[in-house]
């Protein structure tokens, strides 16, 4: 008999343009899995657009957890990606306590390209070190990795320095970490150190950015590791997926700024 799953997954909601929760929602339904979405932050759309409105929902979120805890569901995985600052990590940590959930996968969005986002800030920062050493599972991206080590992002870092900085963070808490955007040569993809052993997955470059991708990659990660794939087989998979992804969106001419066209690329998850 299929097992059914029940993912929690707390992220922001763009109402424009194709990110977060509307990038998580149907990569996660494709696997079969339910999803539960808690909304931290509502925006008129993802923050590549030149301007962008966002509310801080939270007072709602408080409250829908109020309701949450009354129905007690059993959850197998904890999905947390852009929270805002304040009373929202307490929550989270206090949503992994309450519901005893056996996997915990933290996107800990802050920055890229070598610098914090506009609305991200060093108490953002300091939050997300404290909420990673309740993971299972982080997903870093290179800019990411090293403000979390309190690092220099915008140094180039080489593939033994990715390793040494992936097992630092591991001691906070992840047993699995699992840094994205690192380049070797020609290739970009993903390096993940999982309970002392160390994996990659690499593609060759394509120099473009789309929104959602990270969503999309994370997504497709938990996926495959609640259908049972070892670590490895579901960040070759995932890394798999974003690439063909990308790669047929380039071939597609897809509107890049708006995001991802996750809709016609999810049969990509059976490749």
């Amino acid at each position: 008999m299929k097992k059914d799953f029940n993912v929690l997954l707390l992220n922001d909601l763009c109402s424009y343009g194709k990110a977060s929760l509307t990038v998580n929602i149907p990569v996660l339904s494709y696997f079969g899995i339910k999803v539960s979405p808690l909304i931290s932050v509502l925006l008129s759309n993802h923050t590549a657009f030149e301007s962008f409105c966002a509310f801080d929902l939270t007072e709602q979120l408080e409250k829908i957890i109020e309701q949450l805890k009354l129905r007690n569901p059993k959850f197998n995985a904890f999905y947390v990606g852009w929270i805002s600052s304040g009373k929202q990590p307490d929550i989270v940590i206090d949503i992994i306590k309450h519901f005893n959930i056996d996997t915990i996968l933290i996107d800990p969005i802050l920055g890229d390209n070598g610098k914090l986002y506009p609305s991200m800030s060093n108490e953002h920062v300091k939050s997300m070190k404290n909420i990673i050493k309740h993971a299972n599972i982080i997903t870093p991206n290179i800019t990411e990795l090293a403000v979390l080590l309190d690092k220099d992002p915008l140094k180039k870092y080489s593939e033994d320095e990715v390793k040494q900085m992936a097992q630092d963070i591991s001691k906070m808490g992840p047993n699995t970490v699992i840094v994205t955007s690192v380049s070797k040569d020609e290739y970009v993809g993903c390096l993940c150190y999982d309970n002392n052993n160390f994996i990659t997955s690499y593609y060759p470059k394509i120099n473009i950015m789309i929104p959602g991708t990270g969503d999309a990659f994370g997504s497709s990660l938990l996926g495959y590791i609640l259908k049972d794939c070892s670590i490895k087989e579901a960040l070759e998979k995932a890394t798999k997926f974003i690439y063909k992804a990308v790669e047929l969106s380039v071939k597609d001419n897809d509107d890049r700024l708006y995001g991802i066209s996750i809709e016609k690329r999810l049969h990509l998850l059976d490749d």
